[in-house]
């Protein structure tokens, strides 16, 4: 297939050179399009069908909230997600796909026009943020795309990078690669990915030749990773300018002198090596490395940060931020199907028949168990004459009464959540027993009697969860005492203590031989630090210097931290704020 801008000669040249008889313009290639029409909707509809098919052949099955969830999430939401690694699929279907799948999990069996009593908005946040954790399949979209762009910037040497590097950003600097007209789809999706990738990149300083002070993102704030500082009239400009070149350590008083304290702070905590060129790293993750999932976070903050500055913090916005009680319900050991009945008990999210009238529907709103008054969240659990019998019968009384001093349903859940575990099951099955009796009674039968019910909430807790829980393993022997290294070699035994809020730290080692006596030993402190693992790196290599100083070849290097343990052995904290740390580290060892 050729671009429309191809000249006719050229194209019949190459198609004569390379015994190509015709050019396919409407086929697939490892099930993607080739040929991208003027309708980006149009060209990737089929995969909108896939979803709609998917979802038709689920409306048989009687499935709960918590079943419907998981197919939403393993296969719905997933069957775009390969044309999504290499297109952007347009935000407009995005939408779509996730109104289809938003319908699907309110349906009923019978009906598809149900009513939808939370937002998609609400449904997509992270569930430790009082959402359901369903995807933005836009956000999706774009961190899939970040995803190659970040293949690209790590492998430069590659075919593909090649390809493009000549014909998109010939200067050799991706991230500043621009909109041209007649570009292709996958190019200009890939700039979509690298717009996104912006949101996270950082660089890792070396010796500062490549980083710009103001305009690049190289400190490790939470969000800009520049400078707040104003440049004011500093004619300063690149990190190299910051660093002593023959020490290989900062300018502390030049730096003190121009940036702010906070970002003076920040800025003394990165380690630096001259002679290592500075990379690119990812910000939102520990070893520095992206993933599609970091990505996506980070995209989902972004909006939300955008939303807060658009509506002014609403109370609406303040709900959703993250609450421990989330956690707690989600680590439930109870069936998903009630733990997702506790999750729209808390959104006061059931269709309680005060509720459905607020709607718009014109309905008897009494109770339809004791028909004297208005069916809401407090009466249908706590007030109704025949639901004080149950939690009587449970002998749960004062826990209703402790109950109804909740101001509203978010709160009840808490309460729920922090009773002793005996009564918090009888409390959940309680709930969840009734509520079942209830919509019985709403559709064909008459409501069961208080001994029935208590002996229902009774099963349901006595029912063991059908997921996997996390199996407690316990942890391997370590050695309690000091272990004496082999005659012929010494062990450093170092470690280091770091201060988060102050940012500082300190470090120790000691050297012994193999009978437990001490050769050397030494301790200092750290002004500046960017976290714990770092502190113990600098004590790794304060111990290793001094070693190599005192003449000592054959060690053995003991740490407490796995973590450095693994950054020393690989490449995996590399990209890490320590990476220069470690790397010396290594290279002290072999």
């Amino acid at each position: 297939m050729f671009s429309k801008n191809m000249r006719a000669g050229v194209k019949q040249q190459l198609m004569s050179t390379l015994e190509i008889d015709t050019e396919a313009r409407n086929a697939r290639y490892l099930g993607l399009p080739v040929y991208m029409g003027t309708s980006k909707k149009q060209t990737f509809s089929y995969i909108k069908d896939k979803v709609w098919q998917k979802i038709q052949g689920w409306k048989e099955k009687l499935l709960s909230k918590a079943g419907k969830e998981v197919l939403i999430k393993a296969v719905a939401q997933a069957i775009p997600s390969y044309a999504m690694s290499c297109f952007d699929l347009t935000k407009g279907l995005c939408d779509e796909m996730s109104s289809m799948i938003c319908s699907y999990w309110w349906a009923a069996q019978d009906k598809e026009n149900k009513m939808h009593w939370v937002s998609w908005e609400v449904l997509r946040s992270r569930k430790m943020k009082g959402g359901l954790g369903y995807r933005d399949l836009h956000m999706f979209n774009l961190a899939m795309l970040a995803r190659q762009d970040w293949r690209l910037l790590l492998n430069p040497e590659s075919l593909c990078a090649q390809v493009l590097w000549a014909k998109y950003f010939p200067d050799g600097d991706m991230l500043k690669a621009m909109h041209k007209p007649d570009i292709s789809y996958s190019w200009r999706s890939i700039l979509q990915g690298i717009k996104a990738l912006k949101e996270g990149l950082i660089w890792r300083v070396g010796d500062g030749s490549q980083i710009n002070i103001w305009a690049d993102p190289w400190i490790p704030n939470s969000i800009t990773r520049r400078p707040v500082t104003p440049r004011g009239q500093t004619i300063l400009s690149k990190v190299s300018e910051l660093i002593y070149p023959v020490l290989g350590k900062w300018d502390r008083e030049l730096i003190q002198d121009i940036f702010w304290e906070e970002d003076a702070s920040l800025i003394l905590s990165i380690p630096v090596q001259t002679g290592r060129e500075d990379t690119l790293a990812w910000h939102f993750d520990s070893k520095g490395l992206f993933s599609v999932k970091s990505m996506y976070h980070a995209l989902e903050d972004k909006s939300e940060r955008d939303q807060k500055k658009q509506i002014g913090g609403s109370s609406k916005q303040t709900e959703r931020e993250t609450g421990s009680e989330w956690k707690k319900l989600w680590r439930l050991k109870y069936q998903p199907k009630i733990k997702q009945f506790l999750w729209r008990l808390a959104k006061n999210s059931l269709p309680w028949r005060l509720s459905i009238q607020r709607r718009g529907m014109q309905i008897d709103t009494r109770c339809l168990v004791c028909w004297r008054l208005d069916e809401d969240g407090g009466h249908c659990f706590l007030k109704c004459k025949r639901v004080k019998q149950c939690w009587r019968a449970m002998g749960l009384e004062q826990v209703r009464e402790k109950l109804l001093r909740a101001s509203n349903a978010r709160e009840m859940i808490c309460m729920i959540l922090n009773l002793p575990s005996d009564a918090q099951g009888k409390t959940v099955g309680l709930l969840w027993a009734w509520w079942e009796a209830r919509n019985n009674a709403n559709v064909v039968e008459d409501m069961k009697r208080t001994e029935d019910i208590v002996h229902r909430a009774v099963l349901i807790m006595a029912d063991p969860p059908t997921t996997n829980e996390n199996k407690e393993t316990t942890a391997p022997d370590r050695h309690r005492h000091w272990v004496k290294p082999p005659p012929d070699k010494l062990k450093i035994n170092c470690n280091g203590a770091f201060a988060k809020e102050s940012k500082q730290g300190a470090w120790g080692f000691v050297i012994r031989d193999h009978e437990g006596n001490g050769v050397l030993a030494g301790a200092g402190k750290l002004q500046e630090v960017p976290n714990a693992m770092c502190a113990k790196g600098y004590a790794c290599l304060a111990a290793l210097e001094a070693a190599m100083n005192a003449g000592m070849a054959r060690i053995i290097l003991e740490t407490d931290s796995l973590g450095l343990v693994s950054a020393l052995k690989t490449v995996s904290y590399d990209y890490s704020i320590g990476g220069t740390l470690f790397c010396e580290i290594a290279d002290l060892l072999r």
